[in-house]
């Protein structure tokens, strides 16, 4: 039932990576309607890399690539709408008539439109299944699945606009201005190269299964990609949402370093003696090798401090560092929540919820708000001035 081929790894990795992020963002987001479509949008391109370029190639039959495949397309069309409804939750100018009411229902009517469409009759959407040189099967790409690739591509775009838009529109020095920073570093990887990925292959270099080298670029280049942004949203969403995210990253850091360490005497050595002597005595001898570096524990440790001081040389575990990372997650939140129209009674609930798991005194949350208020005030008249 099952042929392993190594070419399926990444999209597979992409999914755990995909939905790990978007259960983090649906349980630690303060519920905004940005985190819920964030959510989906990663279950969804999770889905379809892990369906299209993983488990496909690790189907012996035709019947359980082709299955495969259809819940692959089923993911991609899904996926511009979702990007759109996505672009338009952030607090860029341009992206103000994907806010509303109206675009959201467009999308979500064409959305099931196609998605109807497609499962009225899904074959003229999967195409044939045929071998392919570096798996077992893969999928002959249709017309008209070529223009959902695109599809998805241009859509990506149009996030990467709205990403640096909100970038460049938000206050200097906010918590929202280093998230915009986090989320236009993570789209412009993600949405540019998802764009050379989805809009190439039919246009300038041929799909897959073409018998190409080019075949491999395409199918590695949208998983490695994913998990790129993934990564790297991972840290922009987490920065303004979990007050302890810097430690936690800089104690891995640290012990990866330790580790590092280990597993690079064990091949070093290991290879060698393979080379000289054995492949056994090449095992043995790697072994031994890592084991005597324990006595060089300490001083691998402090190199490993030395490392992550150099990455992150402000990030420490002091009392002080703490409290003051407490109150920039309460911050991130306020900003977020905040509006033209203040705070609703829903959102105050959960400012009070966040406020109490971060242990902040309503008086310190209530001064956090006050200056956020002020910013925002101070920023309209120099506006209403500016414009008179």
């Amino acid at each position: 039932m099952f042929e392993f081929h190594p070419i399926a790894i990444p999209g597979i990795f992409a999914l755990a990576c995909a939905w790990s992020l978007a259960a983090v963002v649906w349980i630690t987001g303060p519920g905004l309607r940005r985190d819920r479509l964030l959510a989906l949008l990663l279950v969804l391109e999770g889905t379809a890399w892990a369906s299209g370029t993983g488990f496909m190639y690790l189907m012996a039959g035709r019947a359980g690539a082709w299955c495969m495949q259809s819940i692959f397309v089923g993911a991609l069309l899904a996926m511009p709408a979702s990007t759109l409804a996505f672009a338009g939750t952030l607090p860029a100018t341009l992206m103000a008539p994907l806010r509303t009411r109206t675009a959201l229902a467009i999308l979500a009517v064409a959305t099931l439109a196609i998605e109807a469409y497609y499962l009225a009759d899904p074959q003229r959407f999967v195409g044939g299944i045929i071998p392919a040189w570096y798996a077992t099967w893969d999928a002959e790409i249709p017309p008209i699945t070529i223009k959902a690739f695109n599809a998805v591509g241009l859509a990506g775009v149009v996030s990467f606009i709205a990403a640096i838009s909100a970038w460049l529109q938000s206050a200097p020095g906010s918590a929202a201005k280093r998230q915009a920073r986090a989320f236009a570093i993570a789209f412009g990887v993600h949405d540019v190269g998802l764009f050379l990925v989805m809009v190439l292959p039919g246009h300038l270099i041929p799909p897959p299964p073409s018998g190409q080298i080019t075949d491999v670029f395409d199918i590695l280049g949208a998983n490695v990609i994913t998990i790129a942004f993934v990564l790297l949203l991972s840290y922009g969403i987490l920065k303004v949402q979990l007050f302890d995210i810097d430690l936690r990253i800089k104690r891995g850091l640290r012990r990866s370093t330790v580790a590092a360490v280990f597993v690079a005497v064990f091949f070093v050595v290991e290879q060698i003696a393979q080379n000289y002597l054995s492949a056994r005595f090449g095992l043995l001898l790697g072994a031994v090798a890592a084991g005597l570096t324990l006595f060089a524990f300490s001083h691998i440790h402090n190199f490993a401090e030395r490392v992550a001081n150099g990455a992150m040389p402000n990030v420490a575990p002091t009392p002080e560092y703490l409290a003051y990372r407490k109150l920039e997650v309460y911050r991130a939140a306020f900003e977020d929540l905040y509006g033209e129209n203040g705070v609703s009674d829903k959102e105050r609930a959960m400012l009070d919820h966040l406020r109490a798991k971060l242990g902040i005194r309503p008086g310190d949350a209530q001064a956090i708000e006050n200056e956020v208020r002020g910013a925002g005030a101070g920023r309209a008249e120099r506006a209403a001035a500016g414009a008179d």
